[in-house]
């Protein structure tokens, strides 16, 4: 239980758009960003330091859940069209 609240008080401070917050879930499950459990630290590697957002990894991780979501949309659509 103590690990959920601290997913949802990281995902809720390191983005209030709910896109954002589902990349970094995303991230964490997929493997590509692991987490220490420290709260100050997790939200520097994700966010960066205060005033300096380019030393984090957010951008880069919307990026990529942006990239994997619409190559899930395409195959999506090409099974519908083989469907139909």
């Amino acid at each position: 239980m103590m690990m959920k609240r601290y997913l949802e008080n990281l995902l809720h401070l390191c983005s209030e758009e709910q896109f954002g917050q589902e990349a970094i879930e995303w991230a964490i499950l997929s493997g590509h960003l692991r987490l220490t459990y420290k709260l100050q630290a997790d939200l520097v590697h994700i966010v960066g330091l205060p005033g300096h957002p380019e030393t984090g990894e957010y951008d880069n991780i919307c990026d990529a859940y942006h990239r994997y979501c619409a190559q899930h949309e395409a195959i999506d659509q090409q099974r519908f069209l083989l469907v139909a």
